[in-house]
């Protein structure tokens, strides 16, 4: 991991990874693989876990703005990584543990006490919206997009997702995002709770920052404890309905896997 200090800002490059602090009490956070899907690969997904484990033993953190690639947040989980690839020699225990991994990492961006913002460019498709409902505030740009191709491709959604989704914009329309795979507007998902607001690209990332400005300037301990109550109360029984992701997954994938592997 290397360290370099420029002006009053400090940057941490992770491989792909990209760490930015700002004024010690904002976090701005950005993933890019250069390539237009900008996928979530395992490895990928590791350092996101990583990352956000290291943030969350930030004392003075108030808030971080997580960003994917500059032309499409995501398209979601690379099922052409290499390393997804080799899971077919591994029995179902070694599978499970896994599938597991993208709901550890969503379960740890949740968990951080400071404010998390979502800044979504272009598509953010399935792993990606998994991702970005671990989120306090998701904000787009006008003309993102949002699709979510699972259960159409023969998979469910996992990660822990489906709770978030449920809460955010109720079963009807939960069911036409997953079930019905329908691909909305920026617009459409602003009206359904999806995302808190749209705006133009150059007004995007400064609406995010206003976010962290406003956040980095409330009392810590309140403001920490009052996030785990609202977070507590929306997720009473995200666990008890989503803890078998893995394994709903792994059936699956085990009835498409000559598809996956050819």
């Amino acid at each position: 991991m290397n360290v370099i200090y420029f002006c009053k800002k400090m940057f941490i490059i992770k491989c792909m990874i990209n760490v930015e602090y700002i004024k010690n009490k904002i976090a701005y956070v950005s993933f890019d693989s250069g390539k237009r899907s900008n996928l979530l690969s395992l490895n990928v997904i590791r350092q996101l876990t990583d990352i956000a484990n290291e943030l969350s033993h930030n004392k003075k953190l108030m808030a971080v703005i997580l960003s994917g690639g500059t032309q499409n947040f995501s398209f979601g989980f690379d099922l052409k990584d290499k390393e997804f690839l080799k899971l077919e020699k591994l029995d179902f225990e070694e599978n499970r543990d896994y599938f597991q991994l993208g709901k550890i990492m969503c379960d740890t961006w949740e968990k951080l006490k400071c404010l998390t913002i979502c800044e979504i460019r272009g598509w953010c498709v399935g792993g990606g919206v998994a991702l970005a409902t671990s989120c306090d505030l998701r904000l787009a740009e006008t003309a993102a997009k949002f699709y979510v191709p699972e259960v159409e491709r023969g998979l469910n959604m996992s990660w822990g997702s489906v709770p978030r989704l449920n809460v955010l914009l109720g079963p009807a329309k939960t069911k036409r995002l997953l079930l019905l795979a329908e691909k909305i507007s920026s617009q459409t998902a602003k009206d359904w709770g999806l995302i808190d607001s749209y705006l133009s690209p150059n007004k995007l990332g400064l609406e995010c920052f206003k976010f962290a400005e406003k956040a980095a300037k409330m009392p810590r301990l309140p403001f920490m404890l009052t996030k785990e109550s609202v977070n507590n109360h929306a997720n009473a029984m995200a666990k008890a309905t989503s803890y078998n992701d893995q394994d709903i997954f792994s059936l699956a994938y085990a009835n498409l896997r000559d598809k996956f592997f050819q």
